[in-house]
């Protein structure tokens, strides 16, 4: 069991502040959220690799008459989620099998700290299902910790592959996650490119759909 895992089962109620305090020191989350008010007006939100739901949480806030999916391949994902369940719905599935499903777009479509764990195989694809989950003129933010030479990176990996417990965990440069972008999603728009604080590492992209 990784580390991470270990620790938030034993913290119990003190589970959801201490993950905020711990992730706080990479990204700030209302910081992100801001950036995607200030770029899009969904009605139907997909996020894919949702995690625990810090990110839905942010959404659902900002965005109160939308409706939100998340995806995630763990267990139980949202499950730190304390939002409106009416609106918010966790599943955990991969975006290929919502693909498959062709469920109405979505406006806006969300792949937030997901692309570096993703294996080579699984990167272009996994892009690819986010252009097939947006609705036409919907936005496709993407935000990926890029790999630089600097502490702040050291201790992104070390988060990642010994206190997340990722062996493979693999990060691409700007240029790198560009051209995969790109390739993938080679008719999208790209409307902003920001960094989100504290770490320069952390990388948003957003795209409009035409």
């Amino acid at each position: 069991m990784p580390i991470g895992t270990a620790i938030r089962h034993r913290l119990g109620p003190l589970e959801p502040i201490v993950s905020e305090g711990y992730r706080g020191r990479f990204i700030n989350l209302d910081d992100l959220a801001r950036t995607i008010v200030s770029i899009a007006d969904p009605r139907r939100i997909v996020e894919v690799g949702c995690g625990d739901g810090a990110v839905a949480q942010r959404l659902c806030e900002a965005f109160d008459q939308a409706t939100y999916v998340g995806l995630d391949i763990a267990q139980h994902p949202g499950r730190l989620f304390d939002g409106d369940r009416r609106r918010a719905e966790f599943r955990s599935e991969l975006s290929s099998e919502l693909v498959a499903r062709d469920p109405e777009p979505f406006d806006l479509v969300m792949l937030v700290d997901v692309f570096h764990h993703l294996t080579g195989s699984q990167r272009l694809p996994t892009l690819r299902d986010l252009d097939r989950l947006c609705a036409p003129g919907g936005v496709i933010v993407i935000k990926d910790w890029a790999r630089s030479a600097s502490v702040g990176h050291l201790a992104g990996y070390v988060s990642d592959r010994y206190v997340s417990g990722d062996e493979t965990v693999r990060y691409a440069s700007r240029t790198e996650l560009l051209d995969a972008i790109a390739e993938a999603i080679p008719d999208a728009r790209l409307i902003c490119e920001t960094r989100v604080p504290p770490r320069r590492n952390n990388i948003l992209f957003a795209l409009r759909k035409p």
